[in-house]
């Protein structure tokens, strides 16, 4: 029955992105990125027992918040990276090379100005926050998770600018390539933690150590080979450092950025809303239920990555006849994707037994409540690609406010009463808010028939 999807998204894909140059750059993002992407998921699952058996369920549980905690970080650029992709793929369709490198240098230099200072405070704000009391666990180990949060805090931040590369690779529509850096870091890693189950006693800070430094190191030796390479005219320099570019940047990034804080509160506060409101061992079986449904999604993120600078390049051409198409190939795709969901849940247990035995136990409801909110997200997300591609994110970021303020608040009550399962029903009530909206939305644009906020 898998072959039988398989083929069928294969031959959907191939039908559907056939014909152009940009169609043909999507093919390929796509084609390499299910290689990539079935290497991660296998890595991924790996780590989970490993890492479980290293460290224990529960502090797992509490590795995987502070992991959320430490995302939040990556939304304070203000969206420039964001903006970056966009205007980088504009400059690109019109071969502007001295525009190109202006943006990517002026990137560079505000992702330095902006996370310099984030990194010095947040490392002094450390030690005045109760992390036992935060996370609901015991406080013994209150002085590791201080330790761990000292270097995730400065791996993160540096992470943030050398990731400024993955939206340069983006904008040329070769995410498959940036694609690899995870990889080749979560092969690392997974190398790592294996030694270190061999020869170091359990501790979260070595655990910091080996999951955040890789992907930091891969980056940045790509972007030492891509700048002195392929890349070369658009290698940063502070000599092309433009102010003016900054509002450029910053006109379109600040939508980004309330969309992105609306993506920590409503996604990657899930795992401390859980600790908070139930107990870090259900962070963890929400999260094995998560990595288990994520294949399923694995349809949508290797195809929407590569589509968010290809719709950009069609509607800085007015190509609607092709997004039009791409669309309904991907609307098959969500259909097929759903009903993956419902026969992995059906498999779920037979699943878990094999993947992670007796050491945690992970409810069929907890896995149910898992898929419906991945093909709500996944329907959301089949429009919301074509709308960041394109540029027309004011409506978002209005219902995203709307939705951000909602979600906490709204997961606090239902949290009272369903624990885990509380929060759940929050993030699936509010995507699907969101999915129906941007559906309308571009039905509007693709028949160009938007008008005021809709078009904005």
């Amino acid at each position: 029955m898998l072959s039988k999807f398989a083929d069928k998204f294969n031959n959907i894909v191939r039908r559907g992105f056939s014909g152009t140059e940009r169609s043909h750059a999507v093919k390929k993002n796509i084609i390499s990125s299910i290689l990539l992407r079935g290497i991660s998921i296998m890595i991924s699952f790996m780590l989970v027992p490993l890492t479980i058996g290293y460290v224990s369920a529960e502090l797992y549980g509490v590795w995987l918040t502070l992991s959320s905690i430490m995302t939040w970080l990556g939304f304070l650029d203000i969206g420039f990276t964001q903006g970056l992709k966009n205007k980088l793929t504009e400059a690109i369709a019109y071969q502007n090379w001295n525009k190109g490198k202006a943006l990517v240098s002026t990137t560079y230099i505000m992702m330095l100005i902006i996370f310099v200072p984030i990194c010095i405070l947040l490392e002094c704000i450390i030690p005045f926050i109760n992390w036992s009391e935060l996370l609901n666990v015991d406080i013994i180990y209150n002085i590791e998770i201080q330790r761990v949060m000292y270097v995730m805090i400065a791996f993160f931040c540096l992470q943030m600018v050398v990731n400024v590369i993955v939206s340069v690779i983006a904008a040329f529509q070769k995410v498959a390539l940036s694609s690899s850096f995870t990889v080749i870091g979560q092969f690392l890693s997974l190398i790592i933690i294996f030694i270190l189950t061999k020869t170091v006693p359990a501790s979260l800070l070595s655990l910091a150590f080996s999951i955040s430094a890789m992907p930091i190191l891969v980056t940045i030796i790509a972007s030492y080979v891509l700048f002195n390479g392929k890349y070369k005219n658009l290698a940063p320099s502070i000599k092309y450092f433009d102010k003016r570019l900054v509002g450029d940047l910053f006109n379109l990034g600040y939508k980004f950025f309330i969309i992105n804080i609306q993506v920590v509160v409503l996604y990657q506060s899930t795992n401390i809303l859980i600790s908070n409101l139930s107990s870090p061992l259900d962070v963890t079986t929400y999260n094995i239920a998560y990595k288990y449904m994520n294949i399923s999604m694995m349809l949508y993120t290797i195809i929407t990555a590569p589509l968010w600078p290809a719709y950009t390049d069609a509607y800085v051409k007015q190509d609607f006849n092709w997004m039009k198409n791409v669309r309904r190939k991907m609307t098959k795709i969500f259909l097929l994707s759903a009903v993956c969901n419902v026969i992995m849940v059906l498999f779920s247990q037979t699943v878990y037994s094999i993947w992670i035995g007796d050491e945690v136990y992970i409810p069929l409801q907890m896995t149910i409540m898992v898929a419906l909110y991945v093909i709500v997200y996944c329907w959301m997300n089949l429009n919301g690609t074509l709308i960041v591609g394109m540029g027309t994110i004011k409506l978002q970021t209005i219902i995203d406010v709307i939705g951000m303020c909602v979600h906490i608040p709204l997961s606090l009550l239902l949290g009272k009463h369903f624990g885990a399962y509380g929060v759940l029903v929050s993030m699936i009530f509010i995507n699907l808010t969101y999915a129906i909206i941007f559906n309308i939305q571009v039905n509007k644009i693709l028949n160009q028939s938007a008008k005021g906020f809709w078009i904005k």
